[in-house]
C-alpha cells in the first residue's frame, strides 16, 4: 500500500483587490407627447474590463517544461511515467565507421526506444539504467512508514530534458514547509537521471518559494559548530535488486532531507533577521557577479546594465516586498534565484526552447552555480 497523500492544489497568491471604475449609467429620456409611444430600448453601459491581479505570478518552471500529473499519477508510479510521456526504455547500440561500416570499439551509442533517437556516446562498462527506475525509487520511498522516518509525499510534475537525456520528477513533502511571516516555501524531492553516461541517479531535497516560484536546493547539514551551510548537492541512490537495500537507501534519503531542510530553516531565519543597506547589497552583487573591469566590451557593458536593471525591478516587485522577509538580506538573494528561473538568457541549440535551457542551467549548470554563489554571498554578509 502506497503511503502518498492526496495532492492538494495550491493557494492562491493574494493580490490587492482592484477597483473597478465607476460607470455613468444612461437613462431614458421621456417622450414630451401626449399619446403614448412605445418605449425605446434601454442603452447598455460600455462593457468594462475585469479587475484585474496586482501582478501576474510567476508558472513554476518546472510545469512549463515538464508535464503536470493528475488524478492516480500522483499517488501511483505506474501511473506517474506513463502520463508523463517517459514509459520509454532506452538500450546500447554498437557503433560503426560512417565510410568503412568497421566497428567502433569501446564504445556504444544510448538509443531511446520510442523515436530511435541517439542520446549518448558511453564506454564499455556502462549499463543503462532504466527510467522505470528512476520511478521505483517513490515505490521505494513509499515503503517507509512514518515511524521509521517516512515522510508523505505526492508526485506533482515529470518530464525531460534536450530529448531524454536527463529525465526528472518533481515529489512535493506537505510536512516540509517553510514559512517566515508572509514568505512561504515548499519542499521537494527532485528525482533525476541521465542516460549520456556522465549522470546518474540523484535525488536532491529543493524548495520552491510559493509567491515567486523560486526553485533552491536545501542547505547541506553539516557538522555542529559549523555556521556556514552549502547547498545540498543531492545524493547517489544505489537501486540494487534487493528490497532491504532500497528501502535502506531510502530511509537515509528522507533522514538526509530532514537534516537538510532544518538547516535551511535556521539559515534563512537568519537571511531574513538582517536588514538590507544600500552598501550590503553592493557588496552582495558584487560577490556574485563580480566588478565591471576596465577593458569591458560594449556588449558585456549591456548585458550587466540590462542585468542590473532587471534586479532592480525584482526588488521593487512584490515578489520581494513580503511581509517578513523584505529589504532583507534574504530577499536579495531570493531575487538573484528568481533572475535565474526566470529571466536569465541561456543558451540553446537551433529550435530548442529557451526556458527547457533556462531551466536546465538554472538546475545543473551556469545557473545553478549561480544561485550557490548569492547562498554563500547572503551568508558571508549575514555573519
Amino acid at each position: 500500500m502506497l503511503l502518498f497523500d492526496l495532492l492538494e492544489p495550491e493557494s492562491p497568491v493574494a493580490v490587492a483587490p482592484v477597483t473597478p471604475s465607476v460607470t455613468a449609467v444612461v437613462t431614458q429620456a421621456l417622450a414630451p407627447t401626449p399619446s403614448p409611444l412605445p418605449s425605446a430600448p434601454p442603452v447598455k453601459p460600455a462593457p468594462q474590463p475585469a479587475p484585474q491581479p496586482a501582478f501576474a505570478p510567476r508558472r513554476n518552471p518546472w510545469q512549463r517544461t515538464g508535464r503536470t500529473l493528475l488524478a492516480e499519477a500522483c499517488t501511483d508510479p505506474t501511473v506517474a511515467i506513463k502520463q508523463a510521456g517517459l514509459d520509454w526504455t532506452v538500450a546500447r547500440v554498437d557503433l560503426r565507421c560512417a565510410d568503412t561500416l568497421d566497428p567502433v570499439p569501446d564504445f556504444a551509442a544510448i538509443r531511446r526506444s520510442d523515436t530511435n533517437g541517439l542520446l549518448g556516446v558511453v564506454g564499455p562498462d556502462y549499463e543503462p539504467f532504466q527510467n522505470q527506475q528512476m520511478f521505483d525509487v517513490f515505490t521505494d520511498l513509499a515503503r517507509v512508514g512514518r515511524d521509521d522516518g517516512g515522510l508523505p509525499f505526492t508526485i506533482e510534475t515529470a518530464g525531460c530534458f534536450q530529448g531524454g537525456k536527463v529525465v526528472w520528477a518533481l515529489a512535493h513533502l506537505p510536512d516540509l514547509g517553510i514559512r517566515i511571516g508572509d514568505d512561504e516555501a515548499r519542499t521537494y524531492l527532485l528525482v533525476s537521471n541521465g542516460h549520456t553516461g556522465n549522470r546518474t541517479l540523484i535525488i536532491a531535497p529543493t524548495t520552491v518559494r510559493v509567491i515567486c516560484q523560486n526553485t533552491l536546493r536545501l542547505a547541506e547539514a553539516q557538522a555542529a559548530g559549523n555556521r556556514r551551510h552549502g547547498l545540498a548537492g543531492g545524493f547517489t541512490l544505489r537501486h540494487t535488486p534487493g528490497i532491504h537495500e532500497a528501502v535502506a537507501d531510502a530511509k537515509e534519503a528522507f533522514a538526509a532531507t530532514i537534516r537538510d531542510h532544518a538547516a535551511t530553516k535556521a539559515a534563512w531565519n537568519r537571511l531574513a533577521d538582517v536588514p538590507l543597506t544600500t552598501k550590503l547589497e553592493g557588496e552582495f552583487m558584487t560577490q556574485v557577479f563580480g566588478k565591471a573591469g576596465p577593458d569591458e566590451t560594449d556588449r558585456a557593458k549591456a548585458m550587466r546594465k540590462g542585468r542590473e536593471e532587471r534586479l532592480a525591478a525584482i526588488l521593487a516587485s512584490p515578489t520581494s516586498q513580503v511581509r517578513g522577509t523584505k529589504d532583507t538580506v534574504f530577499s536579495t538573494m531570493q531575487a538573484v534565484v528568481e533572475y535565474v528561473d526566470h529571466d536569465r538568457s541561456t543558451r540553446t541549440t537551433e529550435g530548442g526552447d529557451a526556458e527547457e535551457s533556462r531551466l536546465f542551467s538554472a538546475t545543473f549548470g551556469s545557473g545553478d552555480a549561480l544561485k550557490a554563489k548569492a547562498w554563500d554571498a547572503a551568508l558571508s554578509l549575514a555573519g
